[in-house]
């Protein structure tokens, strides 16, 4: 049974967020059992107990008689009887949905899910409603402080980064073309430039090229292979940092994200590097090996650097079609054998494809063709993975969010019905109470300063800087090999002209070593600071915390508190420009060096563009941690303001909660009562929108 729209009639507008029965003629509602509506329109809250107390999870064995009830015969478990009444496996239904009243005020609209999907809701489903309950939330006026705009955000804008990485010719650029089932990537006879493609989806084709400058263009789908090929784009002379494809791929939907990196052990050391910045931030990572080729040495030392994200790496041995059947099992164990025994992966995830024929069969919409890849099964375990389990993640991380800012206007709303209920007097003396522990709180949140302080600090003293002279080091030692080879290989040069290509390779050199080391950085930098960053929400949120429960049992009213981790994070990568700027080291001029006897001239020139590779990268490096530094600064003053502004909102939503019962209490009895009314209807719809949550939290496998 799918998705139904029933049309109901109740006297009153409700927001219904529990289980209901829609089986019979009369409607049977499960809202808690301090929902106002409970015993009206036929509301009978049979099967609260069921959830809402955590008894009793399966079907309801009701009777219901098919002929009234809109289901069919086969909707419908156990023998017939004379009256022909069955037992309902779909009796339940779930719904999220706001009951919006007509103008008569009786017809109501109610979107409803089976109970059959609300036993196990998909991913997608359970987004969906996780939005209508954000919209919902952001719509009660007493839900002030919702981020409901952020929670909107993460859920929209979640990625599933799916980074695909291998070797040089293992059919990487195939297998990505396969999964989108079109040729849309060119494939070369090369090994490509370090350049990243990433691949999302979108309504048409689009092709943005990004450069390593920050800024971007648009080129057509056909020119792609002018700046993702060596051939189009040698040694990446047009100084790009990735190129990002929308494309219209049913795959991609759900938030998929296809990166396809450069290859692994290619003849360009910093292709590999580029691999190894992409694996932290991954969802999932599929490493593709081929049956005709043993793993390499440069595979075993790749695969043995990246061990700590192996519970997300898949392997796919691709060509599986090349062999026989007891030859690919042959293949299989052996490649098994080599990553338990020379990688030390213990139980590698091994999928033997085709991705040869899995793309012909989906161009070809040959069902057989693409069973013999074995693609689909692949597919489907990948699936599972990321939408079933990262989006499950997602999905319980947005819940605890939400739950968390409900339960805080639930507290809210409790200490403001409190204050119209109780005297005067020992509202204004737990007042006073409240106002002391303010107090503490505020010492509390300056030595959070001091130690976020401190603690940006200590980023830089032991990642950046350390990382820096690293990287000075590899540098010099590597550039002066390939200075060496450069001068050797072009002496022969006016002394103008070997100036020049000096200079231009210096300047391309430098650029491309600190454009990777740059990324890889920024990865570290990032993922330290959102370290950092979470620590100091857990001890945020604790704060929070102790102060509601303070107030909670100030006033004696109850609090749930929910664990959610953080929102913030760091969005702002941090950029790095090589600056095309005058040569800062004094060289001999054209007219004085073209006079002197080449050799002599040669050794010059030698000398002085030594001196300047070896001033620029100490320079390059000075401006990289300049701007590393800086973007941290900015980080921590932001994160700083945002947090200390949480427990600010905290306080003011408390004081002012009670401020307003001991407000309407001095306008008189009549207003106190009408406003007693008023909050107490608030709380039956906050209560029913954390129940929401909470079930859709339980869907996700929250617990």
């Amino acid at each position: 049974m799918g998705r139904r729209i029933a049309k109901i009639a109740l006297p009153h507008d409700i927001h219904c967020y529990g289980f209901f029965q829609s089986c019979t003629d009369n409607l049977q509602c499960g809202l808690p059992s301090n929902c106002n509506q409970r015993n009206q329109g036929g509301c009978s809250g049979a099967l609260q107990d069921s959830h809402y107390q955590g008894k009793k999870r399966g079907p309801y064995n009701g009777t219901f008689d098919s002929a009234t009830s809109g289901f069919n015969a086969q909707d419908c478990i156990g023998p017939d009887s004379e009256n022909s009444q069955r037992q309902c496996k779909h009796l339940c239904n779930v719904c999220y949905h706001h009951f919006n009243s007509s103008s008569d005020g009786r017809t109501i609209f109610l979107k409803t899910i089976p109970w059959r999907s609300y036993m196990k809701m998909t991913y997608n489903e359970l987004k969906d409603q996780l939005l209508m309950l954000i919209d919902e939330s952001s719509a009660v006026e007493s839900v002030s402080e919702c981020p409901c705009d952020e929670l909107r955000e993460k859920i929209l804008k979640n990625r599933f980064n799916l980074v695909v990485v291998g070797q040089f010719k293992r059919g990487k650029t195939t297998f990505i073309n396969a999964l989108l089932g079109t040729n849309l990537l060119p494939t070369a006879v090369v090994p490509l430039t370090s350049i990243v493609t990433v691949i999302e989806y979108g309504q048409k084709v689009h092709v943005k090229v990004v450069f390593n400058d920050g800024h971007t263009g648009e080129v057509p789908s056909d020119e792609l292979p002018e700046y993702v090929t060596e051939k189009g784009n040698p040694r990446n002379v047009k100084d790009l940092a990735e190129v990002i494809i929308r494309y219209p791929s049913e795959y991609l939907k759900d938030g998929v994200r296809l990166i396809d990196t450069p290859g692994v052990g290619s003849v360009y050391q910093h292709n590999t590097d580029i691999a190894y910045e992409y694996l932290p931030r991954s969802d999932a990572t599929v490493f593709l090996i081929s049956v005709d080729q043993p793993l390499s040495k440069a595979e075993v030392d790749f695969l043995r650097d990246v061990k700590e994200y192996s519970e997300r790496i898949f392997f796919l041995q691709n060509k599986a079609d090349y062999i026989s059947a007891d030859e690919l099992r042959e293949s299989l164990e052996f490649t098994k054998s080599t990553l338990r025994e020379e990688v030390g992966y213990d139980s590698p995830e091994l999928y033997p494809v085709s991705a040869k024929l899995a793309l012909e069969g989906k161009e070809r919409g040959d069902n057989e063709l693409l069973e013999k890849s074995n693609l689909p099964v692949f597919e489907s375990r990948l699936q599972r993975f990321l939408l079933d389990e990262k989006g499950m993640t997602l999905i319980r991380s947005v819940s605890n969010n939400l739950l968390r800012v409900l339960s805080e206007s639930v507290l809210r709303s409790e200490l403001q019905l409190k204050s119209l209920q109780t005297p005067l007097e020992e509202i204004e003396r737990k007042l006073r109470a409240f106002e002391e522990k303010r107090q503490e709180i505020e010492a509390e949140k300056r030595d959070f300063e001091i130690l976020l302080e401190g603690e940006t600090k200590r980023i830089v003293d032991s990642i950046l800087d350390p990382d820096l002279q690293r990287v000075k080091e590899e540098l010099q030692e590597r550039l002066m090999s390939e200075f060496e080879e450069c001068y050797n290989q072009n002496t022969s040069l006016a002394p103008g002209k070997l100036r020049k290509t000096l200079e231009e390779f210096i300047s391309q050199a430098l650029r491309e070593y600190y454009a990777v080391f740059r990324k890889n950085e920024d990865t570290k930098i990032s993922m330290a600071f959102e370290q950092v960053a979470e620590r100091f929400i857990k001890k945020i949120n604790s704060i929070v915390d102790e102060l509601m429960h303070y107030s909670s049992e100030l006033f004696s009213v109850k609090f749930e508190s929910f664990n959610a981790e953080a929102l913030w994070s760091i969005h702002a990568s941090f950029y790095y420009r090589f600056k095309d700027e005058p040569l800062m080291i004094e060289v001999l001029g054209d007219a004085l060096t073209s006079l002197m006897p080449r050799f002599l001239s040669n050794r010059i020139i030698y000398r002085n563009m030594k001196k300047y590779l070896l001033e620029m990268i100490e320079r390059q490096a000075g401006r990289i941690r300049w701007n590393f530094v800086e973007r941290l600064q900015k980080s921590r003053l932001e994160f700083r303001w945002q947090m200390l502004g949480r427990i600010d909102e905290a306080i003011k939503g408390i004081r002012e909660a009670v401020q307003k019962g001991i407000e309407s209490r001095k306008k008189g009895a009549e207003e106190a009562k009408r406003q007693e009314r008023e909050v107490g209807d608030e709380l039956n719809r906050l209560y029913r929108l954390r129940d929401s949550a909470l079930m859709i939290k339980e869907q996700a496998g929250g617990g």
